[in-house]
């Protein structure tokens, strides 16, 4: 847990830096693979409140980040990244991504390239568990 937290502290500590929160940090991260995302889908995957989402999204529209685009057959719309936005997001993940790989490249000198994959399964395992006492 506190190895965790100080995960999150990082990444908090790291946005104020910015000059944005860290849910603006984790909307834009999650939106830096390319794809196209639905507010549902990032506040499930990143466990964010649907209104915090929204409120980001919100400032991002405002600030000419992202627009918002009607998905055939569903009442649900797509959150894309404008011009500006794509730039904005490589500008503020920069440093970030890059302090990621620097970690990751340390961290694998001493332990398996597996690192990743066994963290992710962790986070699965705690999340089932955490529902089943639901």
């Amino acid at each position: 847990m506190l190895s965790i937290n100080r995960v999150d502290g990082i990444y908090y500590q790291w946005a104020r830096k910015m000059g944005i929160n860290e849910n603006m940090l984790a909307l834009l991260y999650a939106l830096s693979d390319g794809k196209t995302y639905t507010q549902k889908q990032i506040s499930e995957e990143w466990l964010i409140p649907k209104t915090t989402i929204n409120t980001v999204i919100k400032e991002c529209i405002n600030n000419g980040y992202i627009v918002l685009q009607h998905e055939p057959h569903t009442k649900q719309k797509v959150i894309c990244l404008t011009d500006a936005g794509k730039k904005y997001t490589n500008d503020v993940l920069k440093a970030v991504k890059f302090a990621e790989i620097q970690a990751f490249s340390e961290t694998q000198k001493k332990y398996a390239f597996e690192i990743a994959q066994v963290f992710e399964e962790f986070s699965n395992h705690l999340k089932d568990a955490y529902e089943k006492q639901k």
